[in-house]
């Protein structure tokens, strides 16, 4: 199995937003950085206001550090969403969404997908959990450092606050498990439609 690529949240280069509200780091985009199926991406949210639309793309959204925040998406419930929520909120892209940040500011894990053209699964990270997929892409973000072995070998490690992801062209069968002591993450896993 190849080795993951790492990006770390740290070397990504900020880009501020249209509306001077944040900015985003982009840590991946598969296949292409343009042409995406796939965006993860954080986010430092530094002011209350809305979110850009996304047209035909289903967003995931979880609170990595701060006080929160609460969503308000058109023709949806309002969700408050905490740091030590281990789920993510999923929500349309489609819709306007207004964010009232709970504090100076947060940072956010954002994963975007672009519905038409892939299927997204994730779950939270768990001790011992395995991971065994055949997905096209597969991602584990982690917010503290975490060991992860795959098919049995030794282990390596993730950085805090990083994306390790694995392109998996041939679709070969895999298996990733988050050993140790493990932290708040989330396993990914996306499929072209």
């Amino acid at each position: 199995m190849d080795a993951p690529i790492i990006a770390r949240v740290s070397d990504a280069e900020p880009v501020p937003w249209r509306n001077g509200g944040g900015t985003t780091r982009v840590l991946a985009t598969w296949p292409d950085a343009t042409d995406w199926i796939v965006r993860v991406s954080v986010a430092e949210i530094l002011v209350s206001g809305p979110f850009s639309t996304f047209p035909g793309v289903e967003r995931w959204f979880a609170v990595l550090s701060g006080e929160g925040v609460r969503l308000d998406t058109e023709a949806a419930e309002a969700r408050e969403i905490d740091p030590d929520d281990s789920t993510m909120h999923r929500f349309s892209g489609d819709r306007p969404t207004w964010c009232t940040a709970r504090g100076a500011r947060t940072e956010d894990l954002n994963v975007m997908l672009r519905r038409d053209r892939g299927r997204l699964h994730e779950r939270p990270l768990a001790a011992g959990a395995e991971l065994a997929t055949r997905a096209e892409w597969a991602g584990l973000f982690v917010v503290a450092p975490t060991d992860v072995t795959a098919e049995g070998g030794a282990p390596w490690q993730v950085p805090g606050m990083a994306l390790a992801s694995w392109p998996n062209r041939r679709r070969e069968p895999r298996r990733l498990r988050a050993v140790g002591r493990v932290g708040r993450g989330w396993w990914l896993e996306v499929d072209r439609a």
